[in-house]
């Protein structure tokens, strides 16, 4: 199977935005099993998901005041990419931005009202 973090246009994270990240946390881990693991990410603590072994997605505070899941789906290149939906009639809620050690991403606003973000992973250090 192939790494969707690797993949072009493929579902890659999942983060939940909410006011709560503890409630969310007791929540989803009781509902699904899940284990968290809260890292220090420079700005803040970061409680990221995992599923067995597998890191799925995270806790995040709202953005743009935005409550839900919002979906990640790996790009070839993040500002391309925006610019291209920009072109196909997006709205950007998010510039493209860097994030040390996990790469750089944007969220939109697609024409029909869904939002998503796009994500191009930095290589990892092994490759």
């Amino acid at each position: 199977m192939s790494n969707p973090m690797q993949t072009h246009g493929a579902f890659s994270w999942m983060e939940l935005q909410s006011g709560d990240a503890d409630k969310a946390k007791a929540f989803y881990s009781s509902l699904l099993d899940w284990g968290t693991e809260t890292i220090d990410v420079g700005a803040g603590a970061y409680t990221m998901i995992a599923n067995g072994d597998d890191k799925i997605g995270g806790f995040t505070p709202p953005m743009n005041g935005a409550r839900g899941w919002l979906p990640y789906v790996t790009v070839d290149d993040v500002d391309a990419r925006v610019e291209k939906a920009r072109s196909l009639g997006a709205t950007i809620t998010s510039e493209p931005v860097s994030i040390p050690n996990v790469g750089r991403f944007a969220t939109l606003t697609d024409p029909v009202g869904g939002v998503i973000a796009l994500i191009t992973y930095e290589a990892p250090a092994n490759e």
